[in-house]
């Protein structure tokens, strides 16, 4: 294993540039700072990953398409639908915040997104955002923010009308197919998309796994998506965006039978919004969202219905010295159904609201940029919270830029932290954190290099014993060096990313009152991708490898380090038409990312794609 991080170290270091060139022109970002930013004048790690990079990856589910990224590692249980975890620069799960087009996608139970329900084929374009970002918005963004854009939310440039879809199958069982429809004119724009794909699957646990059942475990996912938006006049937008979900997965475990282990889920997710402009100077946004993540388990009475509704007014207004960020915002989380709200075990509380306010300078003087921002949360139950970022950039010259931020950030224990019939602990305290980076951002025409390095330590960290049951840590803390780096040769395309991190804890042993220190579960100490395309003569061609050190899990089980190998071609069949093939995990790695629970095995996806623009 040390000797593919070496490898990715070489190839970053490698890609630093040795000629002069042009700067490359800057995409815009929104996640960072909430609002439209070129992302060179972005002052935290920002990684975008675009609808044509998703295409190439082939990546079967998000958790897999997620850990391509610097700073990103994942676990699945099992397969595509499997219950998936993200660990954003060491920290879990539930210490991370999706949004899904401007909306928070947030299991109140769990605080983590569900992420397996939510199919590739249904993304436009993902931001991903490292750093203490609870000065924006709110509980959970300690580890960073992850915003998802779906097709239906996409605006698109130009005028006209556009088509796409795509039908491919594979290896296991596998198919998939999806179609879109859009429309743009000089004052309106609408998307329509569809998508669906399924899986014979294979078996999700392991032999000897306590879970463990011998039959493949199948899948399968729908996925529906549309926005509309009118402009009326220069100074007045308004628009929705929608999202439905709808599948079935096939589980194991030692409670249920082959035949009766199934999970049927939806996940949705509603954006209206009006768009003012009062005047040249001031930019108002009202913003109306409603997240819904059920499902229901066929082995026994458990079925979740979990709803997020939020409400938020914010405002940019440019000043003489800079730029005023000011907004309000309302959460309300309510949690119900068989087992939840009803029945011999029902939650102690299963709803509870948080009300926000937030507060962001920015300035712009020659090469030097300021951001300061802070954000007051009032939470049910959990009492209230401030937290703040202050960040600096210097552009150094016109390649270079140094960047440095310090920020707080807290995650409010969930409803199965507090309120669980099994496992809660009612005495839990908000984890509060504080972290720090230090960047630097290399860019020219053909190479761009990102550099941070980066530490947080966090007060009251909620971490499961051995008992599953959650406890307030003493302290648990992540520092470490991220490194990410691209760079062009005429047709051909290479990258690397690599991430060395120490995530150890401390807790007290509530038996002997003894302080201990270990690893942190399912976060390894250096981890990393290498990848090149090339495109030219009709073809595209793709590689990457992904590896990941050894970790532990909850139960003390240790999960070896692994290296997984994927490649994809595409080629031109006509204007709008291509052929592509994905092989994944080619030499037929056996590694887990949960303790007990297989991962993909060697698959190979075939397919065909029509996209047609104005």
């Amino acid at each position: 294993m040390s000797s593919i991080v070496n490898r990715i170290a070489a190839a970053s270091l490698a890609l630093m540039p040795m000629a002069a060139g042009a700067q490359a022109v800057s995409e815009i970002v929104i996640t960072a700072t909430r609002t439209e930013e070129p992302a060179d004048t972005v002052l935290a790690d920002v990684t975008v990953i675009g609808r044509d990079a998703i295409e190439r990856s082939g990546a079967a589910s998000l958790a897999e398409l997620l850990r391509t990224s610097v700073g990103v590692e994942t676990s699945q249980n099992g397969g595509v639908a499997g219950l998936s975890g993200i660990f954003l620069r060491g920290s879990r799960t539930a210490q991370t915040l999706v949004l899904v087009d401007g909306v928070r996608l947030e299991n109140p139970t769990s605080g983590g997104a569900n992420l397996e329900f939510i199919p590739i084929a249904s993304i436009e374009r993902i931001e991903i955002v490292k750093g203490p970002l609870s000065s924006l918005y709110g509980s959970g963004a300690i580890g960073g923010v992850i915003q998802i854009f779906t097709r239906g939310a996409a605006a698109g440039s130009g005028t006209g009308t556009s088509q796409e879809a795509a039908l491919s199958t594979g290896s296991l069982g596998t198919s998939a197919v999806s179609a879109g429809l859009s429309a743009r004119s000089a004052a309106t724009r609408w998307n329509l998309s569809a998508s669906h794909d399924q899986t014979d699957g294979f078996d999700a646990t392991v032999p000897g796994s306590v879970n463990y059942q011998a039959d493949r475990d199948s899948s399968r996912r729908d996925s529906f998506a549309a926005g509309f938006a009118h402009r009326f006049s220069e100074q007045v937008e308004i628009g929705f965006d929608a999202r439905a979900n709808r599948g079935r997965t096939a589980y194991d475990d030692a409670w249920s039978s082959p035949g009766s282990a199934e999970i049927t889920f939806r996940s949705d997710a509603f954006s209206a919004f009006a768009r003012l402009h009062p005047s040249a100077a001031w930019d108002s946004t009202l913003r109306v969202g409603s997240t819904a993540i059920d499902y229901d388990y066929a082995a026994f009475s458990f079925a979740p219905r979990t709803r997020s509704r939020t409400i938020t007014w914010q405002n940019t207004y440019a000043l003489d010295s800079g730029s005023l960020l000011f907004g309000i915002e309302h959460l309300q989380q309510k949690i119900a159904g068989a087992g939840v709200s009803t029945g011999d075990y029902a939650y102690v509380r299963a709803d509870r609201a948080t009300r926000s306010a937030y507060l962001g300078y920015a300035i712009e003087r020659a090469a030097h940029s300021l951001r300061v921002n802070v954000r007051r949360d009032d939470i049910d139950s959990v009492g209230a919270q401030t937290t703040g970022t202050l960040a600096y950039g210097w552009r150094a010259s016109e390649q270079w830029r140094l960047r440095a931020s310090v920020g707080s950030a807290f995650r409010a224990p969930t409803f199965d932290d507090l309120y669980s019939p099994f496992g809660a602990n009612p005495g839990l305290r908000p984890e509060r954190s504080l972290g720090w980076e230090l960047g630097a951002d290399y860019s020219r025409q053909a190479t761009t290099v990102r550099t941070s390095l980066f530490a947080s330590r966090i007060l009251d960290a909620i971490e499961l014993d051995s008992d599953y049951v959650p406890q307030n840590l003493a302290s648990t803390r992540v520092h470490g060096v991220s490194v990410d780096a691209r760079k062009s040769i005429g047709a051909l395309v290479l990258r690397a990313a690599l991430t060395i991190q120490d995530p150890t804890g401390k807790w007290t042993d509530p038996a002997t009152g003894e302080q201990r220190s270990g690893e942190l579960t399912r976060r390894a100490r250096h981890y990393g991708t290498m990848g090149a395309s090339w495109h030219g003569h009709g073809w595209r061609l793709n590689g990457e490898l992904v590896a990941q050190g050894r970790r532990i899990d909850s139960d003390g089980a240790e999960l070896g380090g692994y290296t997984v190998v994927n490649l994809g071609a595409a080629w031109a069949l006509a204007r709008d038409w291509e052929l592509f093939v994905r092989a994944s995990n080619v030499a037929d790695r056996s590694y887990q990312t949960a303790s007990g629970y297989a991962s993909p095995p060697r698959q190979l996806l075939v397919g065909v794609r029509f996209a047609s623009t104005p």
